[in-house]
């Protein structure tokens, strides 16, 4: 497939929790070799957007198509074998086993690629030392660079990244989303969850905004102003804002 072609389309994606509508009507196209981000405050339905393409949760309505396949009705350990792989929020890892246990779990299916638990510790070279220590003994850093580790394993060709920075020191976080564009230089097509606007717009060559499960902003993060992007987040007008 080539790079610029349409990978992975969601549309129309509704989600419900029990009567509680999480995803509204969300569409979204992401290109191969892009870092596309998806930002907005706690509760926005996020991370459930991420978590059904991953097929984790069962959508309402809508569709999930990889590389023009419906994988609206798939099973969660069939789109990771057609190249879907999530590295959830938190981590969850299993603490019991070590930390070279816990990326051969990823290869369990894995797809034909460049990523191996050998290329793993390319990435991350503090592993091999520590390959045989549990996971519960490692740094919140430390963690999520094996649930990074263990999903590329995999060799997906989607990966997607549920709150990357979520309870990390500022410079632990510099240094995973450094490692973003090695990442799509191996032909890895990013779809990342962030609350942080910065740290998003920093990395991703599309932001899309959601607002209580609705798509509130989506371009391309030069073409959009910080008033488009706060507004966008908050919801509110740029006038509302000034009045309070």
């Amino acid at each position: 497939m080539s790079a610029g072609s349409v990978l992975l389309e969601v549309d129309g994606l509704t989600v419900h929790h029990g009567q509680l509508c999480a995803v509204r009507e969300v569409s979204l196209s992401v290109r191969v070799g892009e870092t596309y981000a998806i930002i907005g405050a706690n509760g926005a339905g996020k991370s459930t957007l991420l978590r059904t393409i991953a097929g984790l949760h069962r959508a309402t309505s809508g569709r999930v198509v990889l590389d023009g396949a419906d994988l609206t009705h798939a099973r969660p350990d069939a789109r990771l074998a057609a190249g879907i792989a999530l590295v959830p929020e938190g981590r969850r890892l299993f603490p019991s086993l070590t930390v070279e246990e816990n990326l051969q779990v990823g290869a369990y299916r894995a797809r034909k690629g460049p990523f191996d638990v050998a290329r793993v510790y390319e990435l991350f070279d503090w592993m091999v030392s520590r390959r045989r220590q549990r996971a519960s003994q490692l740094s919140g850093g430390e963690q999520q660079a094996v649930a990074i580790g263990r999903a590329l394993v995999a060799n997906p060709r989607v990966l997607l990244l549920d709150e990357l920075s979520l309870g990390l020191a500022p410079v632990v976080v510099q240094r995973i989303y450094a490692l973003l564009p090695e990442l799509t230089a191996s032909g890895v097509t990013v779809l990342l969850v962030e609350q942080d606007v910065g740290q998003a717009t920093r990395v991703a060559t599309h932001v899309q905004c959601l607002l209580e499960g609705s798509t509130t902003l989506m371009g391309v993060p030069g073409d959009l102003t910080r008033t488009q992007i706060e507004a966008a987040y908050f919801g509110v007008s740029h006038d509302e804002g000034a009045e309070r």
